[in-house]
């Protein structure tokens, strides 16, 4: 296992353990939505509270298998799925999911009648031609923008996870994911979806 996509998924965990912190300092008591949806595609768990939440990351914490990157690869989305359920309270819009089930609806449908992936823009200068979801702060023109930060697209890979054109059996199918600016968190992201049957490249 790289060790660069190791120390990303450690700092994806530690960030889920902040925002666990700032959700309780905000008297935040339930997730949102409840349970978090990745969490029990992926492992079967119902987590509907913060302190749920706290466990579970504990859980995860202790239990991955840094050998194994399929593992590696859930426990990444399974902590952007925490990190998101927990802290609606507190983090500005800017930060938080603009798109919601009727806009991805319509991204797919579009996708769909025109035979073309959905391509997600990790923090990219520019867009390839098609669909384009962008997750970053300077959106590239002809780009539909999902947040500044990339633990958002949690909310996109649960709605992919529960389409027939986005997704087969937990293997994601029709989505391409550009990897641009490079951070941790964003190799981890990218090597994630990847994992579970994305396209990955690298914005050239």
């Amino acid at each position: 296992m790289d060790k660069y996509i190791i120390k990303g998924t450690k700092k994806l965990l530690s960030l889920a353990r902040t925002k666990i912190r700032l959700a309780e300092e905000s008297e935040t008591i339930e997730c949102r939505p409840k349970p978090l949806p990745l969490v029990k595609l992926l492992s079967g768990k119902e987590i509907n509270t913060v302190a749920d939440a706290k466990q579970y990351r504990e859980d995860l914490l202790r239990g991955i298998d840094f050998s194994n990157s399929r593992d590696v690869a859930s426990t990444v989305l399974q902590s952007m799925d925490i990190i998101e359920g927990v802290k609606y309270k507190f983090e500005p819009e800017e930060f938080l999911a603009n798109i919601d089930e009727k806009e991805m609806r319509s991204i797919e449908r579009e996708a769909r009648e025109k035979s073309l992936p959905v391509n997600l823009l990790l923090m990219t200068k520019t867009a390839p031609e098609g669909l384009n979801i962008f997750i970053g702060y300077k959106r590239p023109e002809g780009t539909t923008f999902l947040s500044a930060v990339p633990t958002t697209l949690s909310h996109f890979l649960n709605f992919a996870f529960n389409s027939d054109y986005l997704s087969q059996n937990l293997k994601l199918k029709n989505i391409r994911s550009f990897l641009g600016h490079r951070t941790l968190i964003l190799n981890a992201i990218h090597f994630s979806l990847g994992e579970f049957g994305a396209e990955l490249r690298d914005e050239t």
